[in-house]
């Protein structure tokens, strides 16, 4: 009795994780085209619809919104189960994108004034789902994967999620050539990535897990309280300002890179592709030597130098043309390797600032700080070129001196922001998840999702540094 006791759960916890890895497939293919800026999303808003800068910025900031505005229900959606909560935000988001694939038959391409107000609307529900699905999935992974296997199964999941994603491009950019960009060739891109994500939602309710105990939850410290010790932990607080102005800096031009290589640099979708899988792969390569790095030398240095590196680098931007677009190349793999080690040296020291007494409220601060700044800046990068567009100046002056912004903002932000920012000694890896959210939703503009999610499930004894 007792070994069939002791197999019987961890039978059902291999069939669980199992699953879990299914469900991580078929959702990939949604989930990359939901993240905000994303290349194949860039090239249907701005290159097939023709919508202007400043609508598509309101696009693209629409999930950081979406994280901002869920902070006021955390107390509604604490108490449903996150399994639900999870397969709920799936399944309404598999019916949103069948939804946006359908309105495509008749929205016209010339026509940005009326497919607009369609694309806002569906792209507003969609990150109202993704926000959704982000807590409920997140919280329920830590109800049932041991932490003893946390690290291990999930750097496996992730690394073959990451094979998956890199044929995904590769599939899609290839359709997409091939079909010159057509609405049926972007319609079975989205409707490939419904069925699938209408798999996920089944591996997903299809798991037994276990919920979590009361006696496991943790101790509610007063509000006021937590509150109180955040007015004195001023390298939280000086950290929290440096990310706030580095992810306005990243989020206010970013998301046009795209559009600036479709339209001005004539690259195609799938060139744009192979740039997204050569960043991770400089990421994922570069890796081992950042957290050897941040062991010996701390992990604030990390930053700085990788911040400060490949944000000189991006001043490139400022020069790029048709004729050296090859650039993008190298520049594309550089900025791999420098942003994964601030992505590393971001999370650790993340670790450490966090007040172990006041987790919740470092959290609600930062992630409440975060989103705001990071919804506001799309949409005033967005107003600014349509501006300047519109004006008749020059669209090549124009994209070349906004791309100023990104390096000299985030350049400041490191000398005297990050500079006041005292490293502490390690903290525990569950406090920074939800503080991290716009984060790891950052990395992906950059092409960095595998890179960040590697980071995000190391073992808490991996962390040393």
């Amino acid at each position: 009795m007792s070994t069939n006791a002791t197999t019987a759960p961890i039978s059902l916890l291999r069939q669980n994780l199992r699953r879990c890895t299914y469900d991580g497939l078929a959702a990939m293919p949604a989930v990359f085209l939901l993240t905000p800026g994303n290349f194949v999303a860039a090239a249907l808003l701005t290159g097939l619809y023709q919508l202007p800068p400043s609508t598509y910025g309101i696009i693209v900031s629409m999930p950081f919104w979406c994280n901002f505005l869920q902070l006021g229900l955390t107390p509604l959606l604490s108490k449903i189960r996150p399994q639900r909560l999870a397969c709920f935000s799936a399944a309404a988001q598999t019916a949103l994108l069948a939804v946006l694939g359908a309105v495509m038959f008749w929205l016209p391409v010339n026509d940005p004034g009326r497919s607009a107000p369609w694309f806002m609307a569906l792209f507003a529900l969609l990150g109202v789902t993704a926000a959704l699905a982000g807590v409920g999935w997140t919280s329920w992974i830590q109800e049932w994967v041991p932490g003893r296997v946390r690290g291990k199964y999930f750097g496996i999941r992730n690394q073959v999620i990451q094979v998956a994603t890199a044929v995904f491009l590769i599939a899609v950019g290839t359709l997409l050539r091939r079909n010159n960009s057509s609405v049926l060739a972007f319609q079975l891109v989205i409707f490939g990535a419904v069925a699938l994500r209408a798999l996920s939602a089944w591996y997903q309710a299809i798991m037994r897990t276990p919920e979590l105990s009361a006696a496991t939850q943790e101790a509610k410290r007063p509000w006021r309280d937590q509150l109180a010790e955040l007015r004195h932990s001023s390298s939280l607080l000086w950290f929290v300002a440096f990310g706030a102005v580095w992810g306005f800096a990243a989020n206010c031009i970013g998301p046009f890179y795209a559009v600036f290589m479709y339209r001005h640099l004539g690259l195609t979708v799938e060139a744009l592709s192979w740039l997204t899988i050569l960043t991770s792969i400089g990421g994922i390569l570069s890796y081992p030597a950042w957290g050897a790095l941040a062991h010996r030398f701390g992990n604030k240095p990390v930053i700085f130098f990788g911040m400060v590196t490949w944000q000189v680098q991006n001043f490139l931007w400022c020069f790029l043309h048709p004729d050296n677009a090859w650039l993008l190349w190298p520049m594309w793999i550089f900025g791999g390797v420098m942003s994964a080690g601030v992505l590393l040296g971001i999370f650790n020291i993340l670790l450490k600032l966090i007040p172990a007494t006041a987790k919740t409220a470092a959290i609600s601060l930062n992630l409440a700080i975060a989103s705001l700044v990071t919804a506001v800046a799309p949409m005033l990068g967005g107003r600014i070129l349509e501006t300047f567009l519109s004006a008749g100046h020059d669209p090549m002056t124009v994209y070349h001196r906004l791309f100023l912004l990104q390096p000299v903002l985030a350049i400041a932000a490191c000398l005297f922001l990050l500079s006041r920012v005292r490293e502490p000694q390690s903290g525990e890896l569950t406090t920074v998840f939800g503080a991290m959210r716009n984060i790891r939703t950052l990395g992906s503009i950059f092409g960095l999702t595998y890179v960040v999610n590697f980071i995000f499930v190391q073992n808490p004894k991996d962390k040393k540094s």
